[in-house]
């Protein structure tokens, strides 16, 4: 049996570099070639899961993905529990709907396309409804919200970004999207201008978006959000809009501009 082992080691070791050696003689050196990379990387994720007392009585459930902060980072999952809504469920909270708090490995940040994993996977073995999916964030967990639905932007019903922050681009892809975004006013890990900023760029597009400074909060502006019962009223009031709705009216927005810029340069 070893020999046979040993014997395919041997044809494979071989063959990998009968390869190897043939992709070096194709390329062009000197000069740039194209070539493609096709790989398959593995996701890995701990994360908590809130099924609701009643689960078994409905077809679908909306679905609540949080994300926590820098702090709460690492191996250890109950350390998901220090803040928002799973801190609520260890303490005996029901809530109405699915609850998914993943955690981020140590001295890493939330990255879209694992979460994105992770969002199909649950998808695919628990009833979700998949026009109720919000997103909330606090800290780290906030930038989070908005980059994961700038990444997708017709996935999610609503956003509930806390003290978090993130690029200008990010948030026009998601301006279709109902938004209530919360920071505290004294705030010195993240200033409050990282929210006000895109806060500022969703109203000039007009977006559905509501803004609750805390004035006399410091970064823990997290607290009295997920405390607040409104917050989870008003999510699930919200339910995602079609792509195809929304992919029309950019087109015809995206339309509406270009003739507004036609007619400027003819009256020159």
């Amino acid at each position: 049996m070893l020999k046979k082992i040993i014997a395919v080691c041997f044809i494979f070791t071989v063959s990998s570099m009968y390869v190897s050696g043939e992709a070096a003689e194709n390329k062009e050196t000197g000069n740039q070639s194209a070539a493609e990379l096709n790989t398959t990387i593995p996701v890995k994720m701990k994360y908590l899961l809130y099924l609701p007392e009643n689960y078994d009585e409905k077809e679908k459930w909306p679905l609540v993905l949080f994300l926590h902060g820098a702090g709460e980072r690492g191996d250890d999952l109950d350390l998901v529990t220090v803040h928002g809504p799973p801190k609520l469920v260890k303490n005996g909270k029901q809530f109405p709907f699915i609850v998914v708090s993943p955690q981020c490995p140590k001295e890493q940040l939330w990255q879209p396309v694992e979460l994105t994993a992770l969002l199909d996977d649950i998808e695919k073995k628990y009833k979700v409804d998949k026009d109720r999916i919000y997103v909330t964030g606090l800290s780290m967990g906030g930038f989070g919200t908005w980059s994961l639905a700038a990444y997708t932007p017709y996935r999610f019903a609503a956003l509930v970004p806390i003290c978090g922050g993130g690029e200008k681009f990010w948030v026009k892809k998601i301006k279709h999207v109902p938004i209530w975004v919360f920071h505290g006013g004294k705030d010195t890990a993240v200033p409050l201008e990282r929210s006000q900023t895109l806060v500022d760029v969703l109203k000039k597009e007009k977006s559905d978006v509501k803004f609750t400074i805390y004035p006399e909060a410091g970064h823990d502006s997290w607290t009295e959000t997920y405390n607040n019962p409104d917050v989870y009223e008003w999510l699930l009031q919200q339910v995602r809009k079609p792509e195809a709705e929304v992919k029309a009216a950019e087109a015809k927005e995206a339309a509406a501009r270009k003739a507004k810029r036609a007619a400027a340069r003819k009256k020159k």
